[in-house]
């Protein structure tokens, strides 16, 4: 996959809206309360899903600069750990951890030379970087879509703001 594509992909599922509402714009505007609700029978809120989403968007950032992630969690379930208390800061502060991520991400993605997305992922060398970084895009829209049905069945998703 080139490299054009995979980033148009990254933007896509990133902040700007397509055929889905990319998960930048599906956090917007919701507050800690609405972010931290969970229906019965739910696995997750939409909290614990962005803090999922930093965790492996920043381990493969660090791994994307060539540097070594020291994964930190016994097990994927204690990726989806959000903050143990509501509070409208916190929940700034994941939002904010988020953008941070995704911005970097989006600047290296954008500097890289073309070759770096045939190269092998280090500790996955079953891997180049560019079918790991679909893997990536689609994890986070994967990811945004739930976001965005926790919002609808909360009541807090406005359709003009994408895809009804």
């Amino acid at each position: 996959m080139n490299k054009e594509t995979l980033r148009q992909q990254f933007d896509r599922c990133y902040d700007e809206n397509g055929w889905f509402v990319a998960v930048r714009n599906a956090v917007e505007g919701i507050t800690a309360e609405q972010a931290a609700w969970r229906p019965d029978g739910a696995d997750n809120s939409i909290w614990e899903t962005l803090a999922h989403l930093n965790y492996y968007n920043n381990a493969y950032l660090v791994r994307f600069r060539d540097e070594d992630y020291e994964y930190k969690v016994a097990s994927n379930d204690d990726t989806f750990a959000g903050s143990t208390e509501v509070s409208e800061d916190d929940w700034q502060d994941e939002i904010a951890k988020f953008d941070s991520v995704m911005d970097e991400w989006r600047g290296l993605l954008a500097a890289a030379d073309e070759s770096k997305f045939a190269s092998p992922v280090r500790n996955k060398e079953d891997r180049n970087w560019g079918e790991l970084l679909a893997d990536i895009n689609a994890h986070n829209a994967y990811h945004g879509g739930q976001i965005l049905l926790l919002r609808k069945l909360q009541g807090s998703w406005n359709s003009e703001d994408g895809v009804s």
